[in-house]
């Protein structure tokens, strides 16, 4: 997966909005509500209602896992191949309604694909 010039990998990163208030969980993506997991300066990684409920597990994990990436990728790569079928256009402000939808949905079909044929592989 190769970055994009100016995006974090990560893609629930920042999870503050430019008033520091918190907007997306740093585990799962969903609304986050004001608990975080940083213990450093920076992003708070603030978590959302159902991940706080999990925070023990989840301040054990830093990364994602090697099926999480794989699923990432396959994400990024159906990205990739909906933009070049739909003329290249890389801004999200061009799209319409539906177009975005479309895009979104052939990011998580493509996630979804991609941990799927990870998974046929795995030792349990």
């Amino acid at each position: 997966m190769t970055k994009l010039p100016g995006k974090p990998i990560l893609p629930f990163t920042p999870t503050v909005d430019a008033a520091g208030d918190p907007t997306t969980c740093f585990c799962c993506g969903m609304r986050a509500v004001a608990l975080g997991v940083n213990h450093q300066k920076g992003d708070p990684q603030y978590l959302c209602r159902r991940c706080v409920v999990a925070i023990d597990d989840y301040k054990k994990i830093r990364r994602l896992d090697e099926f999480e990436l794989v699923a990432l990728d396959a994400g990024v790569d159906a990205v990739g191949e909906w933009i070049a079928e739909n003329g290249g256009v890389t801004e999200l402000a061009h799209f319409d309604e539906l177009a975005q939808r479309m895009l979104v949905k052939a990011a998580w079909e493509g996630c979804a694909r991609g941990l799927r044929e990870a998974l046929r592989d795995a030792p349990f």
